[in-house]
C-alpha cells in the first residue's frame, strides 16, 4: 500500500495542538511509514513544539500567524493554500468548525476554504494546484461541544502521546490560564477524554474525528468501509 502523506494544521503550539487533539493517531499514522507534518499556525515556543512531534515521529511546520488573532480572511487561506500545495497532502487534519477557542474556529473555517481553493489554478501560489483528497476535523479539548463519526483505536500509541506532551517544560510554569496551569491537568484531562471515546465504541483507548461534510470533494472506496478493531465482548 503506498504510503500517504498527513498534514495535520493545528493553531497553537503552546500546547501543540494536533498532538493533543489527535496524537494518538498521529503516531499511529507515523509509526506506518507515513509522512505526518503537524503544524502550527503561530511561530511561538518552537524548540519544544518540534520536541513533542519528534517523539510522535512527525515533522514540524510553523506559519506567521499570531496567538488571539487568527482570521479566516484571504492572507490566511492564501498561506494555507500555499502550505497544502507544497506538501501535497492525502489527509488533512484540522480544528472542529465548533470548538471552544476562537482561533481554533478561525483556523477551521481558513482550512475548509483552502482545501477547497488549493485545487482552483486561478488562485496563484509559488506551487501548482492540488486537490485534497480527505478533510477531517480532530477533537475538542476535553470532547466538549465535539461531534464524531470515526473512532481511532489509540491503544497502541496512547503512552507514545503522553510521552510526547511530556515534552512541554514551559507548562509547568505557565500561569494566569486555570485549565494550563500544569501540563499533568492537560494530561489528566487527555487521559479522561480518551478512555470517554474509547468507551464508546468497546476499546481502552480512542480519538474521535469527524468527516469534514461541509467539504465538496469526495471519494469512492473500494466497498463498503469495516471497522478492523475487536471489541470487548462479554
Amino acid at each position: 500500500m503506498a504510503k500517504l502523506t498527513v498534514l495535520a494544521i493545528g493553531a497553537h503550539a503552546d500546547p501543540f495542538d494536533m498532538p493533543y487533539q489527535c496524537g494518538g493517531t498521529l503516531a499511529k499514522l507515523a509509526k506506518a511509514g507515513n509522512r505526518v507534518i503537524c503544524v502550527s499556525s503561530c511561530e511561538e515556543n518552537q524548540e519544544e513544539a518540534t520536541r513533542v512531534a519528534t517523539v510522535l515521529g512527525c515533522e514540524t511546520m510553523f506559519l506567521d500567524l499570531e496567538e488571539g488573532e487568527i482570521q479566516n480572511d484571504t492572507e490566511t487561506v492564501h498561506k494555507i493554500v500555499e502550505l497544502i500545495r507544497s506538501t501535497r497532502p492525502d489527509i488533512v487534519i484540522t480544528h472542529q468548525p465548533t470548538d471552544y477557542n476562537p482561533d481554533h474556529r478561525a483556523l477551521s473555517q481558513a482550512v475548509l476554504g483552502a482545501c477547497l481553493l488549493a485545487r482552483v489554478g486561478e488562485v496563484k501560489t509559488r506551487h501548482e494546484p492540488y486537490k485534497v483528497p480527505c478533510l477531517y476535523y480532530s477533537e475538542t479539548s476535553s470532547g466538549v461541544n465535539s461531534t464524531a463519526d470515526i473512532y481511532v483505536d489509540i491503544g497502541s500509541t496512547f503512552e507514545t502521546k503522553i510521552k510526547a506532551l511530556k515534552e512541554h517544560k514551559s507548562l509547568y510554569e505557565k500561569e494566569g490560564v486555570e485549565h494550563l496551569g500544569s501540563i499533568e491537568h492537560l494530561i489528566e484531562r487527555e487521559e479522561a477524554t480518551a478512555r470517554y471515546r474509547g468507551m464508546q465504541v468497546e476499546i481502552e483507548y480512542a480519538e474521535a474525528f469527524s468527516r469534514a461534510v461541509n467539504y465538496r470533494v469526495m471519494r469512492a472506496f473500494s466497498t463498503l468501509p469495516f471497522p478492523d478493531v475487536e471489541v470487548h465482548n462479554e
